[in-house]
């Protein structure tokens, strides 16, 4: 009913007018403020967040840089005087275990006092002539990584020193990484003392740039110059690369930083000449900007919608008496000079109505009164005549004639004309759709009374139906079409042999009530045209020659009362005989607008 109002409201031009009115007025200011929010905020919003990205990653390149530093700082022990001298002395089995015990020492308690002892696995100082110190090793002396005399290269770097990947050096190791530095002879006349070699795990890196990660959506790589040391994307040089190419610099024009995928900068590590680059995806720097942007749209959205309701229930106020009136006077064109206006408001428009009430009303009385008069006069009359044919004429007219079958002896006739009477009061009764399957058979009864006369008794009928089941419900008229139907089209107009029976059952509250004839059966092509007729929803009409419109008629009401999942099944075996099943829920009662009766 409400939404027939709002629409009939919206089909109003005066109505559309007032609402577009207040609409218009009320979505430019909006416009307006969201394009305002959006221009004035966007790129204050976007400079922000870039400037708090860049200083969080750049906390995370200090971090980095200063776990580096800690490990350079292990590598300024092997330039003290006496860490060298014993190095030198170490020139047989028994000192160079003393020495290795002396520098282990030394160096566990440096890396302990620069809290990084967890994070290094190996320290191997590895002398000019090729012989290997051990001095620590937090994995076990039996998994020592075996390292050569590095490339010429360390030593023309800044400090002698190279961050490298252990695949650069010994290829039988992955995922770990090695802070070599050339040791130079204090002694300047000797020349190089030997190479440091720090190893490390991959996951340091991991531990102190994950968080960035998952905060910022960061993408980091750290390259030398001359190899890529470390990178968090899973595609190796080629997916950095294409990052970088595919990236602008912070430095870059705004216009230019909005239209990227990814916005870059680099952080350098000057002692180890490693560059860290950080790639920032523009989706996650522009959150905030689309939050602001989601946030506002609600907002006005949720405006939008106040403003229509109030606009309409305004416009409402204001156009529905009027509407209401330009209907009524239309009606009371066509015709119709009962309708009334109720008057809602004390103004001109009530007014208006008031008139217009008074006006019907005099038209009413002067034209329509007498017509109607005149009218109910004429009804009645057609009334009183079919009152004269009413079925107590009929069943007066049946009880005559049984009582004159009896005076003259004629009991079969009696019988039948009582049972036929029996089957019209049954029919036109008016107590409701449901009655008990006691009353349903004994409808049967009277019906199987007046076949067995008209076939001299050839028909065997037998009900089976439990005493408890009696009193259940059940749709009135729907046994008897089903055994009508066996009897004219199963058993052969009443051939001699014919067996009827009726079963009544009811599992897990379900009925079923089966009526089974011994007849000729349906052929499968036939049988198959009629279970398509029950599922079809378009209501059959009887053909001549041709029946199962009372199965129809029965299915459809069962469905109509109960639901698409109950109703009849048709078993049929030719030659042998025929099953009809009907289905219903016992204990579920058809709603009362369901329950209306249609013609059998």
């Amino acid at each position: 009913m409400k939404r027939v109002r709002i629409k009939t409201s919206l089909e109003s031009r005066l109505n559309r007018k007032i609402f577009l009115s207040f609409l218009t007025v009320s979505l430019i200011p909006l416009c307006i403020v969201y394009c305002y929010i959006n221009s004035a905020y966007s790129e204050k919003l976007r400079s922000d967040a870039f400037t708090q990205n860049q200083l969080t990653e750049r906390n995370t390149a200090v971090l980095l840089e200063d776990y580096l530093t800690k490990i350079e700082y292990i590598s300024n022990l092997f330039f003290d005087s006496d860490t060298q001298a014993m190095i030198r002395g170490a020139s047989d089995s028994l000192s160079s275990y003393s020495a290795r015990m002396a520098l282990e020492k030394k160096v566990r308690v440096n890396l302990d006092l620069f809290k990084v002892m967890a994070y290094v696995d190996q320290v191997t100082f590895l002398k000019q002539d090729g012989t290997a110190m051990d001095v620590m090793n937090s994995l076990g002396y039996a998994d020592t990584i075996l390292f050569s005399v590095p490339p010429e290269e360390v030593g023309k770097r800044f400090k002698n020193q190279r961050l490298m990947r252990i695949e650069e050096l010994n290829d039988s190791y992955t995922d770990k990484y090695v802070y070599l530095r050339q040791i130079d002879d204090l002694d300047l006349k000797n020349g190089t003392l030997g190479w440091l070699f720090i190893v490390f795990d991959r996951d340091q890196f991991d531990l102190l740039l994950q968080d960035l990660r998952k905060v910022l959506n960061t993408e980091i790589a750290m390259d030398d110059g001359e190899l890529l040391l470390y990178d968090t994307m899973s595609g190796g040089p080629e997916a950095v690369n294409r990052l970088r190419a595919a990236a602008v610099s912070y430095s870059a024009p705004p216009k230019e930083r909005r239209r990227a995928e990814s916005i870059s900068w680099d952080y350098r590590i000057e002692n180890l000449g490693i560059r860290v680059t950080f790639f920032d995806d523009m989706k996650g720097v522009e959150s905030n900007i689309r939050a602001l942007s989601t946030m506002t749209g609600t907002v006005i959205f949720i405006t939008v919608l106040i403003i229509l309701a109030a606009s309409f229930l305004f416009s409402e106020t204001i156009v529905r008496p009027v509407t209401r009136l330009h209907k009524n006077l239309v009606r009371v064109k066509e015709g119709d000079y009962t309708v009334r206006v109720h008057v809602e408001t004390r103004d001109e428009v009530g007014d208006l109505c008031d008139a217009f009430n008074g006006m019907a009303e005099e038209i009413d009385r002067l034209v329509n009164r007498v017509y109607s008069v005149e009218l109910k006069e004429k009804e009645a009359a057609i009334k009183a005549l079919q009152a004269q044919i009413n079925p107590h004429f009929l069943y007066n007219t049946l009880d005559m004639i049984k009582s004159m079958a009896e005076l003259y002896g004629a009991l079969q006739v009696s019988e039948m004309i009582m049972a036929l009477s029996k089957l019209f009061r049954y029919a036109t009764h008016t107590d409701g759709v449901l009655v008990t399957i006691r009353e349903e058979l004994e409808n049967l009864s009277s019906y199987m009374t007046i076949v067995n006369a008209r076939f001299g008794g050839r028909i065997a009928f037998a009900a089976r139906v439990p005493e408890e089941l009696l009193a259940e419900p059940i749709v009135k008229v729907c046994l008897q079409p089903l055994v009508e139907n066996s009897i004219s089209h199963g058993l052969g107009r009443g051939r001699s042999g014919g067996r009827i029976a009726v079963t009544v059952k009811k599992e897990d509250g379900i009925m079923t009530v089966t009526v089974e004839d011994n007849g000729g059966g349906i052929q499968p092509e036939r049988l198959a045209e009629i279970r398509g007729r029950l599922e079809r929803r378009e209501r059959v009409e009887e053909e001549s020659g041709r029946g199962n419109v009372g199965l129809k008629n029965i299915h459809d009401r069962i469905r109509l009362y109960y639901g698409d999942a109950y109703g009849i099944v048709i078993d049929s075996f030719p030659g042998k005989g025929t099953v009809v099943t009907l289905s219903y829920p016992s204990d579920e009662i058809p709603a009362p607008e369901m329950i209306k009766e249609e013609p059998i």
